[in-house]
């Protein structure tokens, strides 16, 4: 008789299962959060939207404040891993600046930055929320640190003033994408040209 299990994948282990459910979990979260909104979004409508039952949910997140840090954290890991990833596709020279910031402004129109938005804003008036956000925040300010540096390269970080201009270029880029979320159709080419030339002219 043919073995019928020769070409059968194998078997995932109880930690790949469970690093799965994860995945889709946290995954389901993003979506809950950016179309449904953070006081909409429930455990078990997470639940729901995952395809995993309800008590597999709350084994890993109890509650929804843990849930929906860890979803952030999650994404912003992979879109870490992706713009260190981008950063060895980057060309050399004049054209790198041009290249980054193009990458910077795509960043602040994804679903992380939706996401974060609507927790920063529900965070106002929630103090627990806000309260759980702010190691994520520290934390994330540390990997953006090392990334921004990774994608500039060391000509540009070797600047005195490299931090500070960077910080400016990064919360204009944000305050901008701010206001896309009200004006969607908002032309923002001539500030993306206005910040380019203004990078510069002060890192040459």
């Amino acid at each position: 008789m043919a073995n019928l299990s020769a070409g059968a994948p194998p078997r995932r282990t109880q930690a790949q299962r469970r690093a799965a459910t994860k995945n889709v979990v946290l995954e389901a979260t993003i979506d809950c959060l950016v179309q449904d909104g953070y006081h909409r979004l429930t455990t078990g409508r997470v639940a729901d939207r995952a395809g995993v039952s309800r008590g597999a949910q709350l084994h890993q997140y109890p509650t929804r404040q843990q849930l929906v840090v860890a979803a952030i954290e999650h994404l912003t890991e992979l879109r870490a891993a992706e713009l260190r990833a981008a950063a060895d596709r980057l060309p050399s020279g004049a054209d790198r600046t041009t290249a980054v910031l193009d990458l910077l402004w795509s960043q602040f129109s994804g679903r992380l930055f939706q996401a974060g938005v609507e927790l920063l804003a529900a965070g106002r008036t929630d103090a627990a929320l806000r309260e759980a956000l702010v190691p994520f925040e520290r934390q994330l300010r540390r990997i953006n640190r090392g990334v921004l540096a990774q994608l500039f390269g060391p000509e540009v970080t070797e600047h005195p003033d490299y931090r500070e201009i960077v910080g400016l270029v990064v919360n204009a880029i944000y305050g901008a994408a701010l206001l896309r979320v009200v004006q969607p159709n908002l032309n923002l080419n001539p500030q993306r040209d206005l910040l380019e030339r203004m990078v510069r002219m002060l890192l040459g």
